[in-house]
């Protein structure tokens, strides 16, 4: 057997595994796009490894790689996905961390891992990230959410642009080519860009999972008007949002609930604390729910 780098050249190979998560609502495109063909420049030409034996793919961890200005440097992420070995290799399973592991120059996310991946990566050194979230429901009714909203926000992505900075503007470019939506809310001068996934409820029922703000504290100032534009664009019945991104007071009428297990990281610079880590470039903007 033998670890190798899985470029994008490879995922005709790698896709057969990947229908063993069983995940029906995943297209073998959704897949492509997730890991593969992602829609923002990457430097790395890998898109994770893959264990080989002889001439089968019998392995796989998908690293989602990006680059952002954050703190007024420039950190380099790989965000992993989708960790998966045949049940006659499981024994071998950790030597598709190794070469993850040996990437110090980057900050190691695990954002949504499995029970048992949390157990491993924890004692290989990542740390939580994240362990609760805040439910938020829809503060107006659905009926009249497009009402209003006004001016205060909209959805239009050539809007956007032309409200938001270059490294605002390169983040909207980016996440349209994945399946997450995106708003901007108003007030006054100020904006806040964000981007939200449909992710599972209650049954059919989805919430948005907010995965990002350019600025949390306007957003949580009016949660409701978030809701009402998600509503409007992907039909998702309010807010679920990360607990580390929480800014002020809970708002009255949410849920705090744990994360199980929690959001894993492994921070490449001692000051990049968890508040300053979002959930865009992860497979949540990419998967299909």
């Amino acid at each position: 057997m033998e670890v190798l780098p899985a470029t994008p050249g490879h995922f005709e190979e790698i896709y057969p595994l990947l229908l063993d998560f069983g995940a029906a609502h995943m297209t073998r495109e959704d897949w492509r796009r997730m890991i593969f063909d992602l829609p923002w420049p990457v430097e790395e030409p890998h898109r994770g490894y893959m264990l080989r034996d002889g001439g089968a793919v019998v392995g796989f961890l998908g690293t989602i790689f990006s680059s952002r200005m954050i703190g007024g440097r420039r950190r380099r992420f790989c965000a992993t996905s989708s960790w998966i070995v045949r049940e006659s290799h499981r024994s071998a399973s950790l030597q598709l961390v190794r070469p993850l592991l040996e990437l110090t120059s980057h900050t190691i996310l695990n954002p949504a891992p499995s029970p048992t991946a949390f157990e491993i990566f924890r004692r290989l050194g990542l740390r939580p990230l994240d362990d609760t979230q805040i439910l938020v429901p829809p503060f107006a009714r659905l009926d009249q959410a497009t009402r209003w909203i006004g001016d205060r926000v909209t959805t239009d992505l050539g809007a956007m642009r032309s409200e938001l900075d270059a490294g605002g503007r390169a983040i909207v470019d980016h996440m349209a080519g994945t399946r997450a939506a995106q708003a901007m809310l108003r007030s006054g001068r100020r904006r806040c860009h964000i981007v939200a996934t449909r992710s599972p409820w209650k049954g059919p029922l989805r919430l948005a999972h907010v995965v990002y703000a350019s600025d949390w504290e306007l957003l949580w100032l009016d949660p409701g008007l978030a809701c009402a534009a998600l509503f409007r664009r992907i039909g998702t019945l309010g807010l679920r949002v990360d607990g580390r991104h929480l800014v002020g007071r809970r708002p009255g009428i949410s849920v705090q609930k744990a994360i199980a297990p929690p959001r894993l990281y492994r921070p490449a610079e001692p000051d990049l604390t968890p508040q300053m880590i979002d959930g865009l470039y992860t497979e949540f903007v990419g998967e299909h729910w």
